[in-house]
């Protein structure tokens, strides 16, 4: 009636398998941003640009384990940390 379409819901185990995917890579860079900057410190680049991307991985990472903990998700996360080099 009137022409108004229901929206499709995303099943939730699939949403919930995406943000267990997106925790894994958010840690993955967010462990990545940290020895970058270690590393970085001995260059000639910028500390407070450095120290901010680190802490902008350090924020989504931390979004969504707040995400997960609101939707009560479990998963390995011990196989979440293991992520190979590209």
């Amino acid at each position: 009636m009137f022409g108004i379409k229901k929206k499709k819901r995303l099943d939730p185990t699939v949403y919930d398998n995406y943000l267990t995917d997106g925790i894994a890579n958010a840690k993955y860079n967010f462990e990545k941003a940290k020895l970058s900057e270690a590393a970085m410190f001995e260059s000639d680049a910028d500390p407070r640009m450095i120290k901010a991307q680190t802490a902008i991985e350090k924020q989504k990472y931390f979004f969504l384990l707040r995400a997960a903990r609101k939707r009560d998700i479990t998963a390995s996360w011990h196989t979440a940390f293991i992520h190979p080099e590209m």
